[in-house]
């Protein structure tokens, strides 16, 4: 009898510890045409389009391809205007109160500073390779393919003397979620270095993707080789950890209506609408 009862405590607790910390697997969405089809907002057959983020001065999205060009469109698809820059560009952010943007090249490892009034580029930031005492922390592969950084986001701060901070996922070589110093206020140059601050305790291959939520304060980071998406704080603690729709997912955005954008490397931008509750989270 005390053996059947314990053996009955041990299944309770079991089930108990199995709905305390199993993990949410789907992520909440609604598409807005043909579940698994519909959604898809690109009119421009974009090759390799590599990053995207909303621009919530301009209420337009700004797109990346691997192929070295740039394009605003409306948040329904409609094309404004695009151009030509040189790179394989890999990421996109804004930075909410000057209205710049900031793309990152990989490979080269740089960021530019690119003006959407003057539709140029006014800066590059060529992101140093050392951190922790190691010179070649971001390691530079002159192979084909270097699997450098991969994607950026600003996260601003007005207490902050530069602005805010840059976050960065380098692909594989190390696999990581870095903090970037980028002079933007103190450095007036055309051409100025920025530097690994952290780098995040988190672990995940492949951070591809990611945009900052102002609403909890998380990073939010899809890892393209695990089709999963993260919400983190950005001391790298995990608060929620989805299943995540798309493939190659390589550029992530919001917009000021709920609505998420995955920019997808074998194509298409794939537009639904975000179910998730955005509730403040802690360190």
């Amino acid at each position: 009898m005390k053996k059947l009862v314990l053996v009955s405590a041990l299944i309770l607790l079991n089930c108990c510890s199995a709905e305390i910390y199993s993990p949410t697997i789907r992520f909440p969405y609604e598409w807005l045409g043909t579940p698994g089809y519909g959604g898809n907002i690109d009119r421009q057959n974009i090759t390799e389009p590599s990053g995207i983020c909303f621009h919530p001065l301009r209420k337009t999205l700004f797109v990346v391809s691997d192929e070295g060009e740039l394009f605003e469109i409306q948040k329904d698809g409609s094309p404004i205007f695009s151009v030509k820059i040189p790179g394989d560009l890999e990421d996109i952010t804004v930075n909410p109160h000057s209205g710049l943007l900031y793309i990152v090249i990989e490979g080269e490892d740089v960021i530019l500073e690119f003006d959407p009034e003057k539709r140029e580029v006014t800066r590059r930031f060529p992101v140093n390779r050392a951190y922790g005492g190691n010179p070649n922390f971001l390691q530079k592969q002159e192979e084909a393919y270097d699997n450098g950084l991969e994607s950026l986001v600003f996260v601003p701060d007005r207490n902050h003397p530069e602005g805010g901070t840059f976050f960065a996922g380098n692909q594989w070589d190390p696999p990581c979620i870095l903090e970037i110093l980028v002079p933007l206020k103190s450095n007036k140059a055309q051409v100025a270095e920025a530097r690994i601050l952290r780098v995040l305790p988190f672990k995940m291959d492949d951070p591809a993707a990611m945009y900052y939520d102002s609403e909890t304060g998380c990073l939010n980071v899809v890892s393209d080789a695990d089709n999963i998406l993260v919400e983190i704080t950005l001391y790298g603690k995990l608060v929620r950890e989805y299943a995540f729709l798309g493939d190659n997912q390589e550029g992530l955005a919001r917009d000021d209506e709920g609505y998420l954008y995955i920019a997808q490397d074998s194509g298409g931008i794939i537009k639904v609408r975000d179910l998730r509750n955005h509730k403040p989270q802690g360190k």
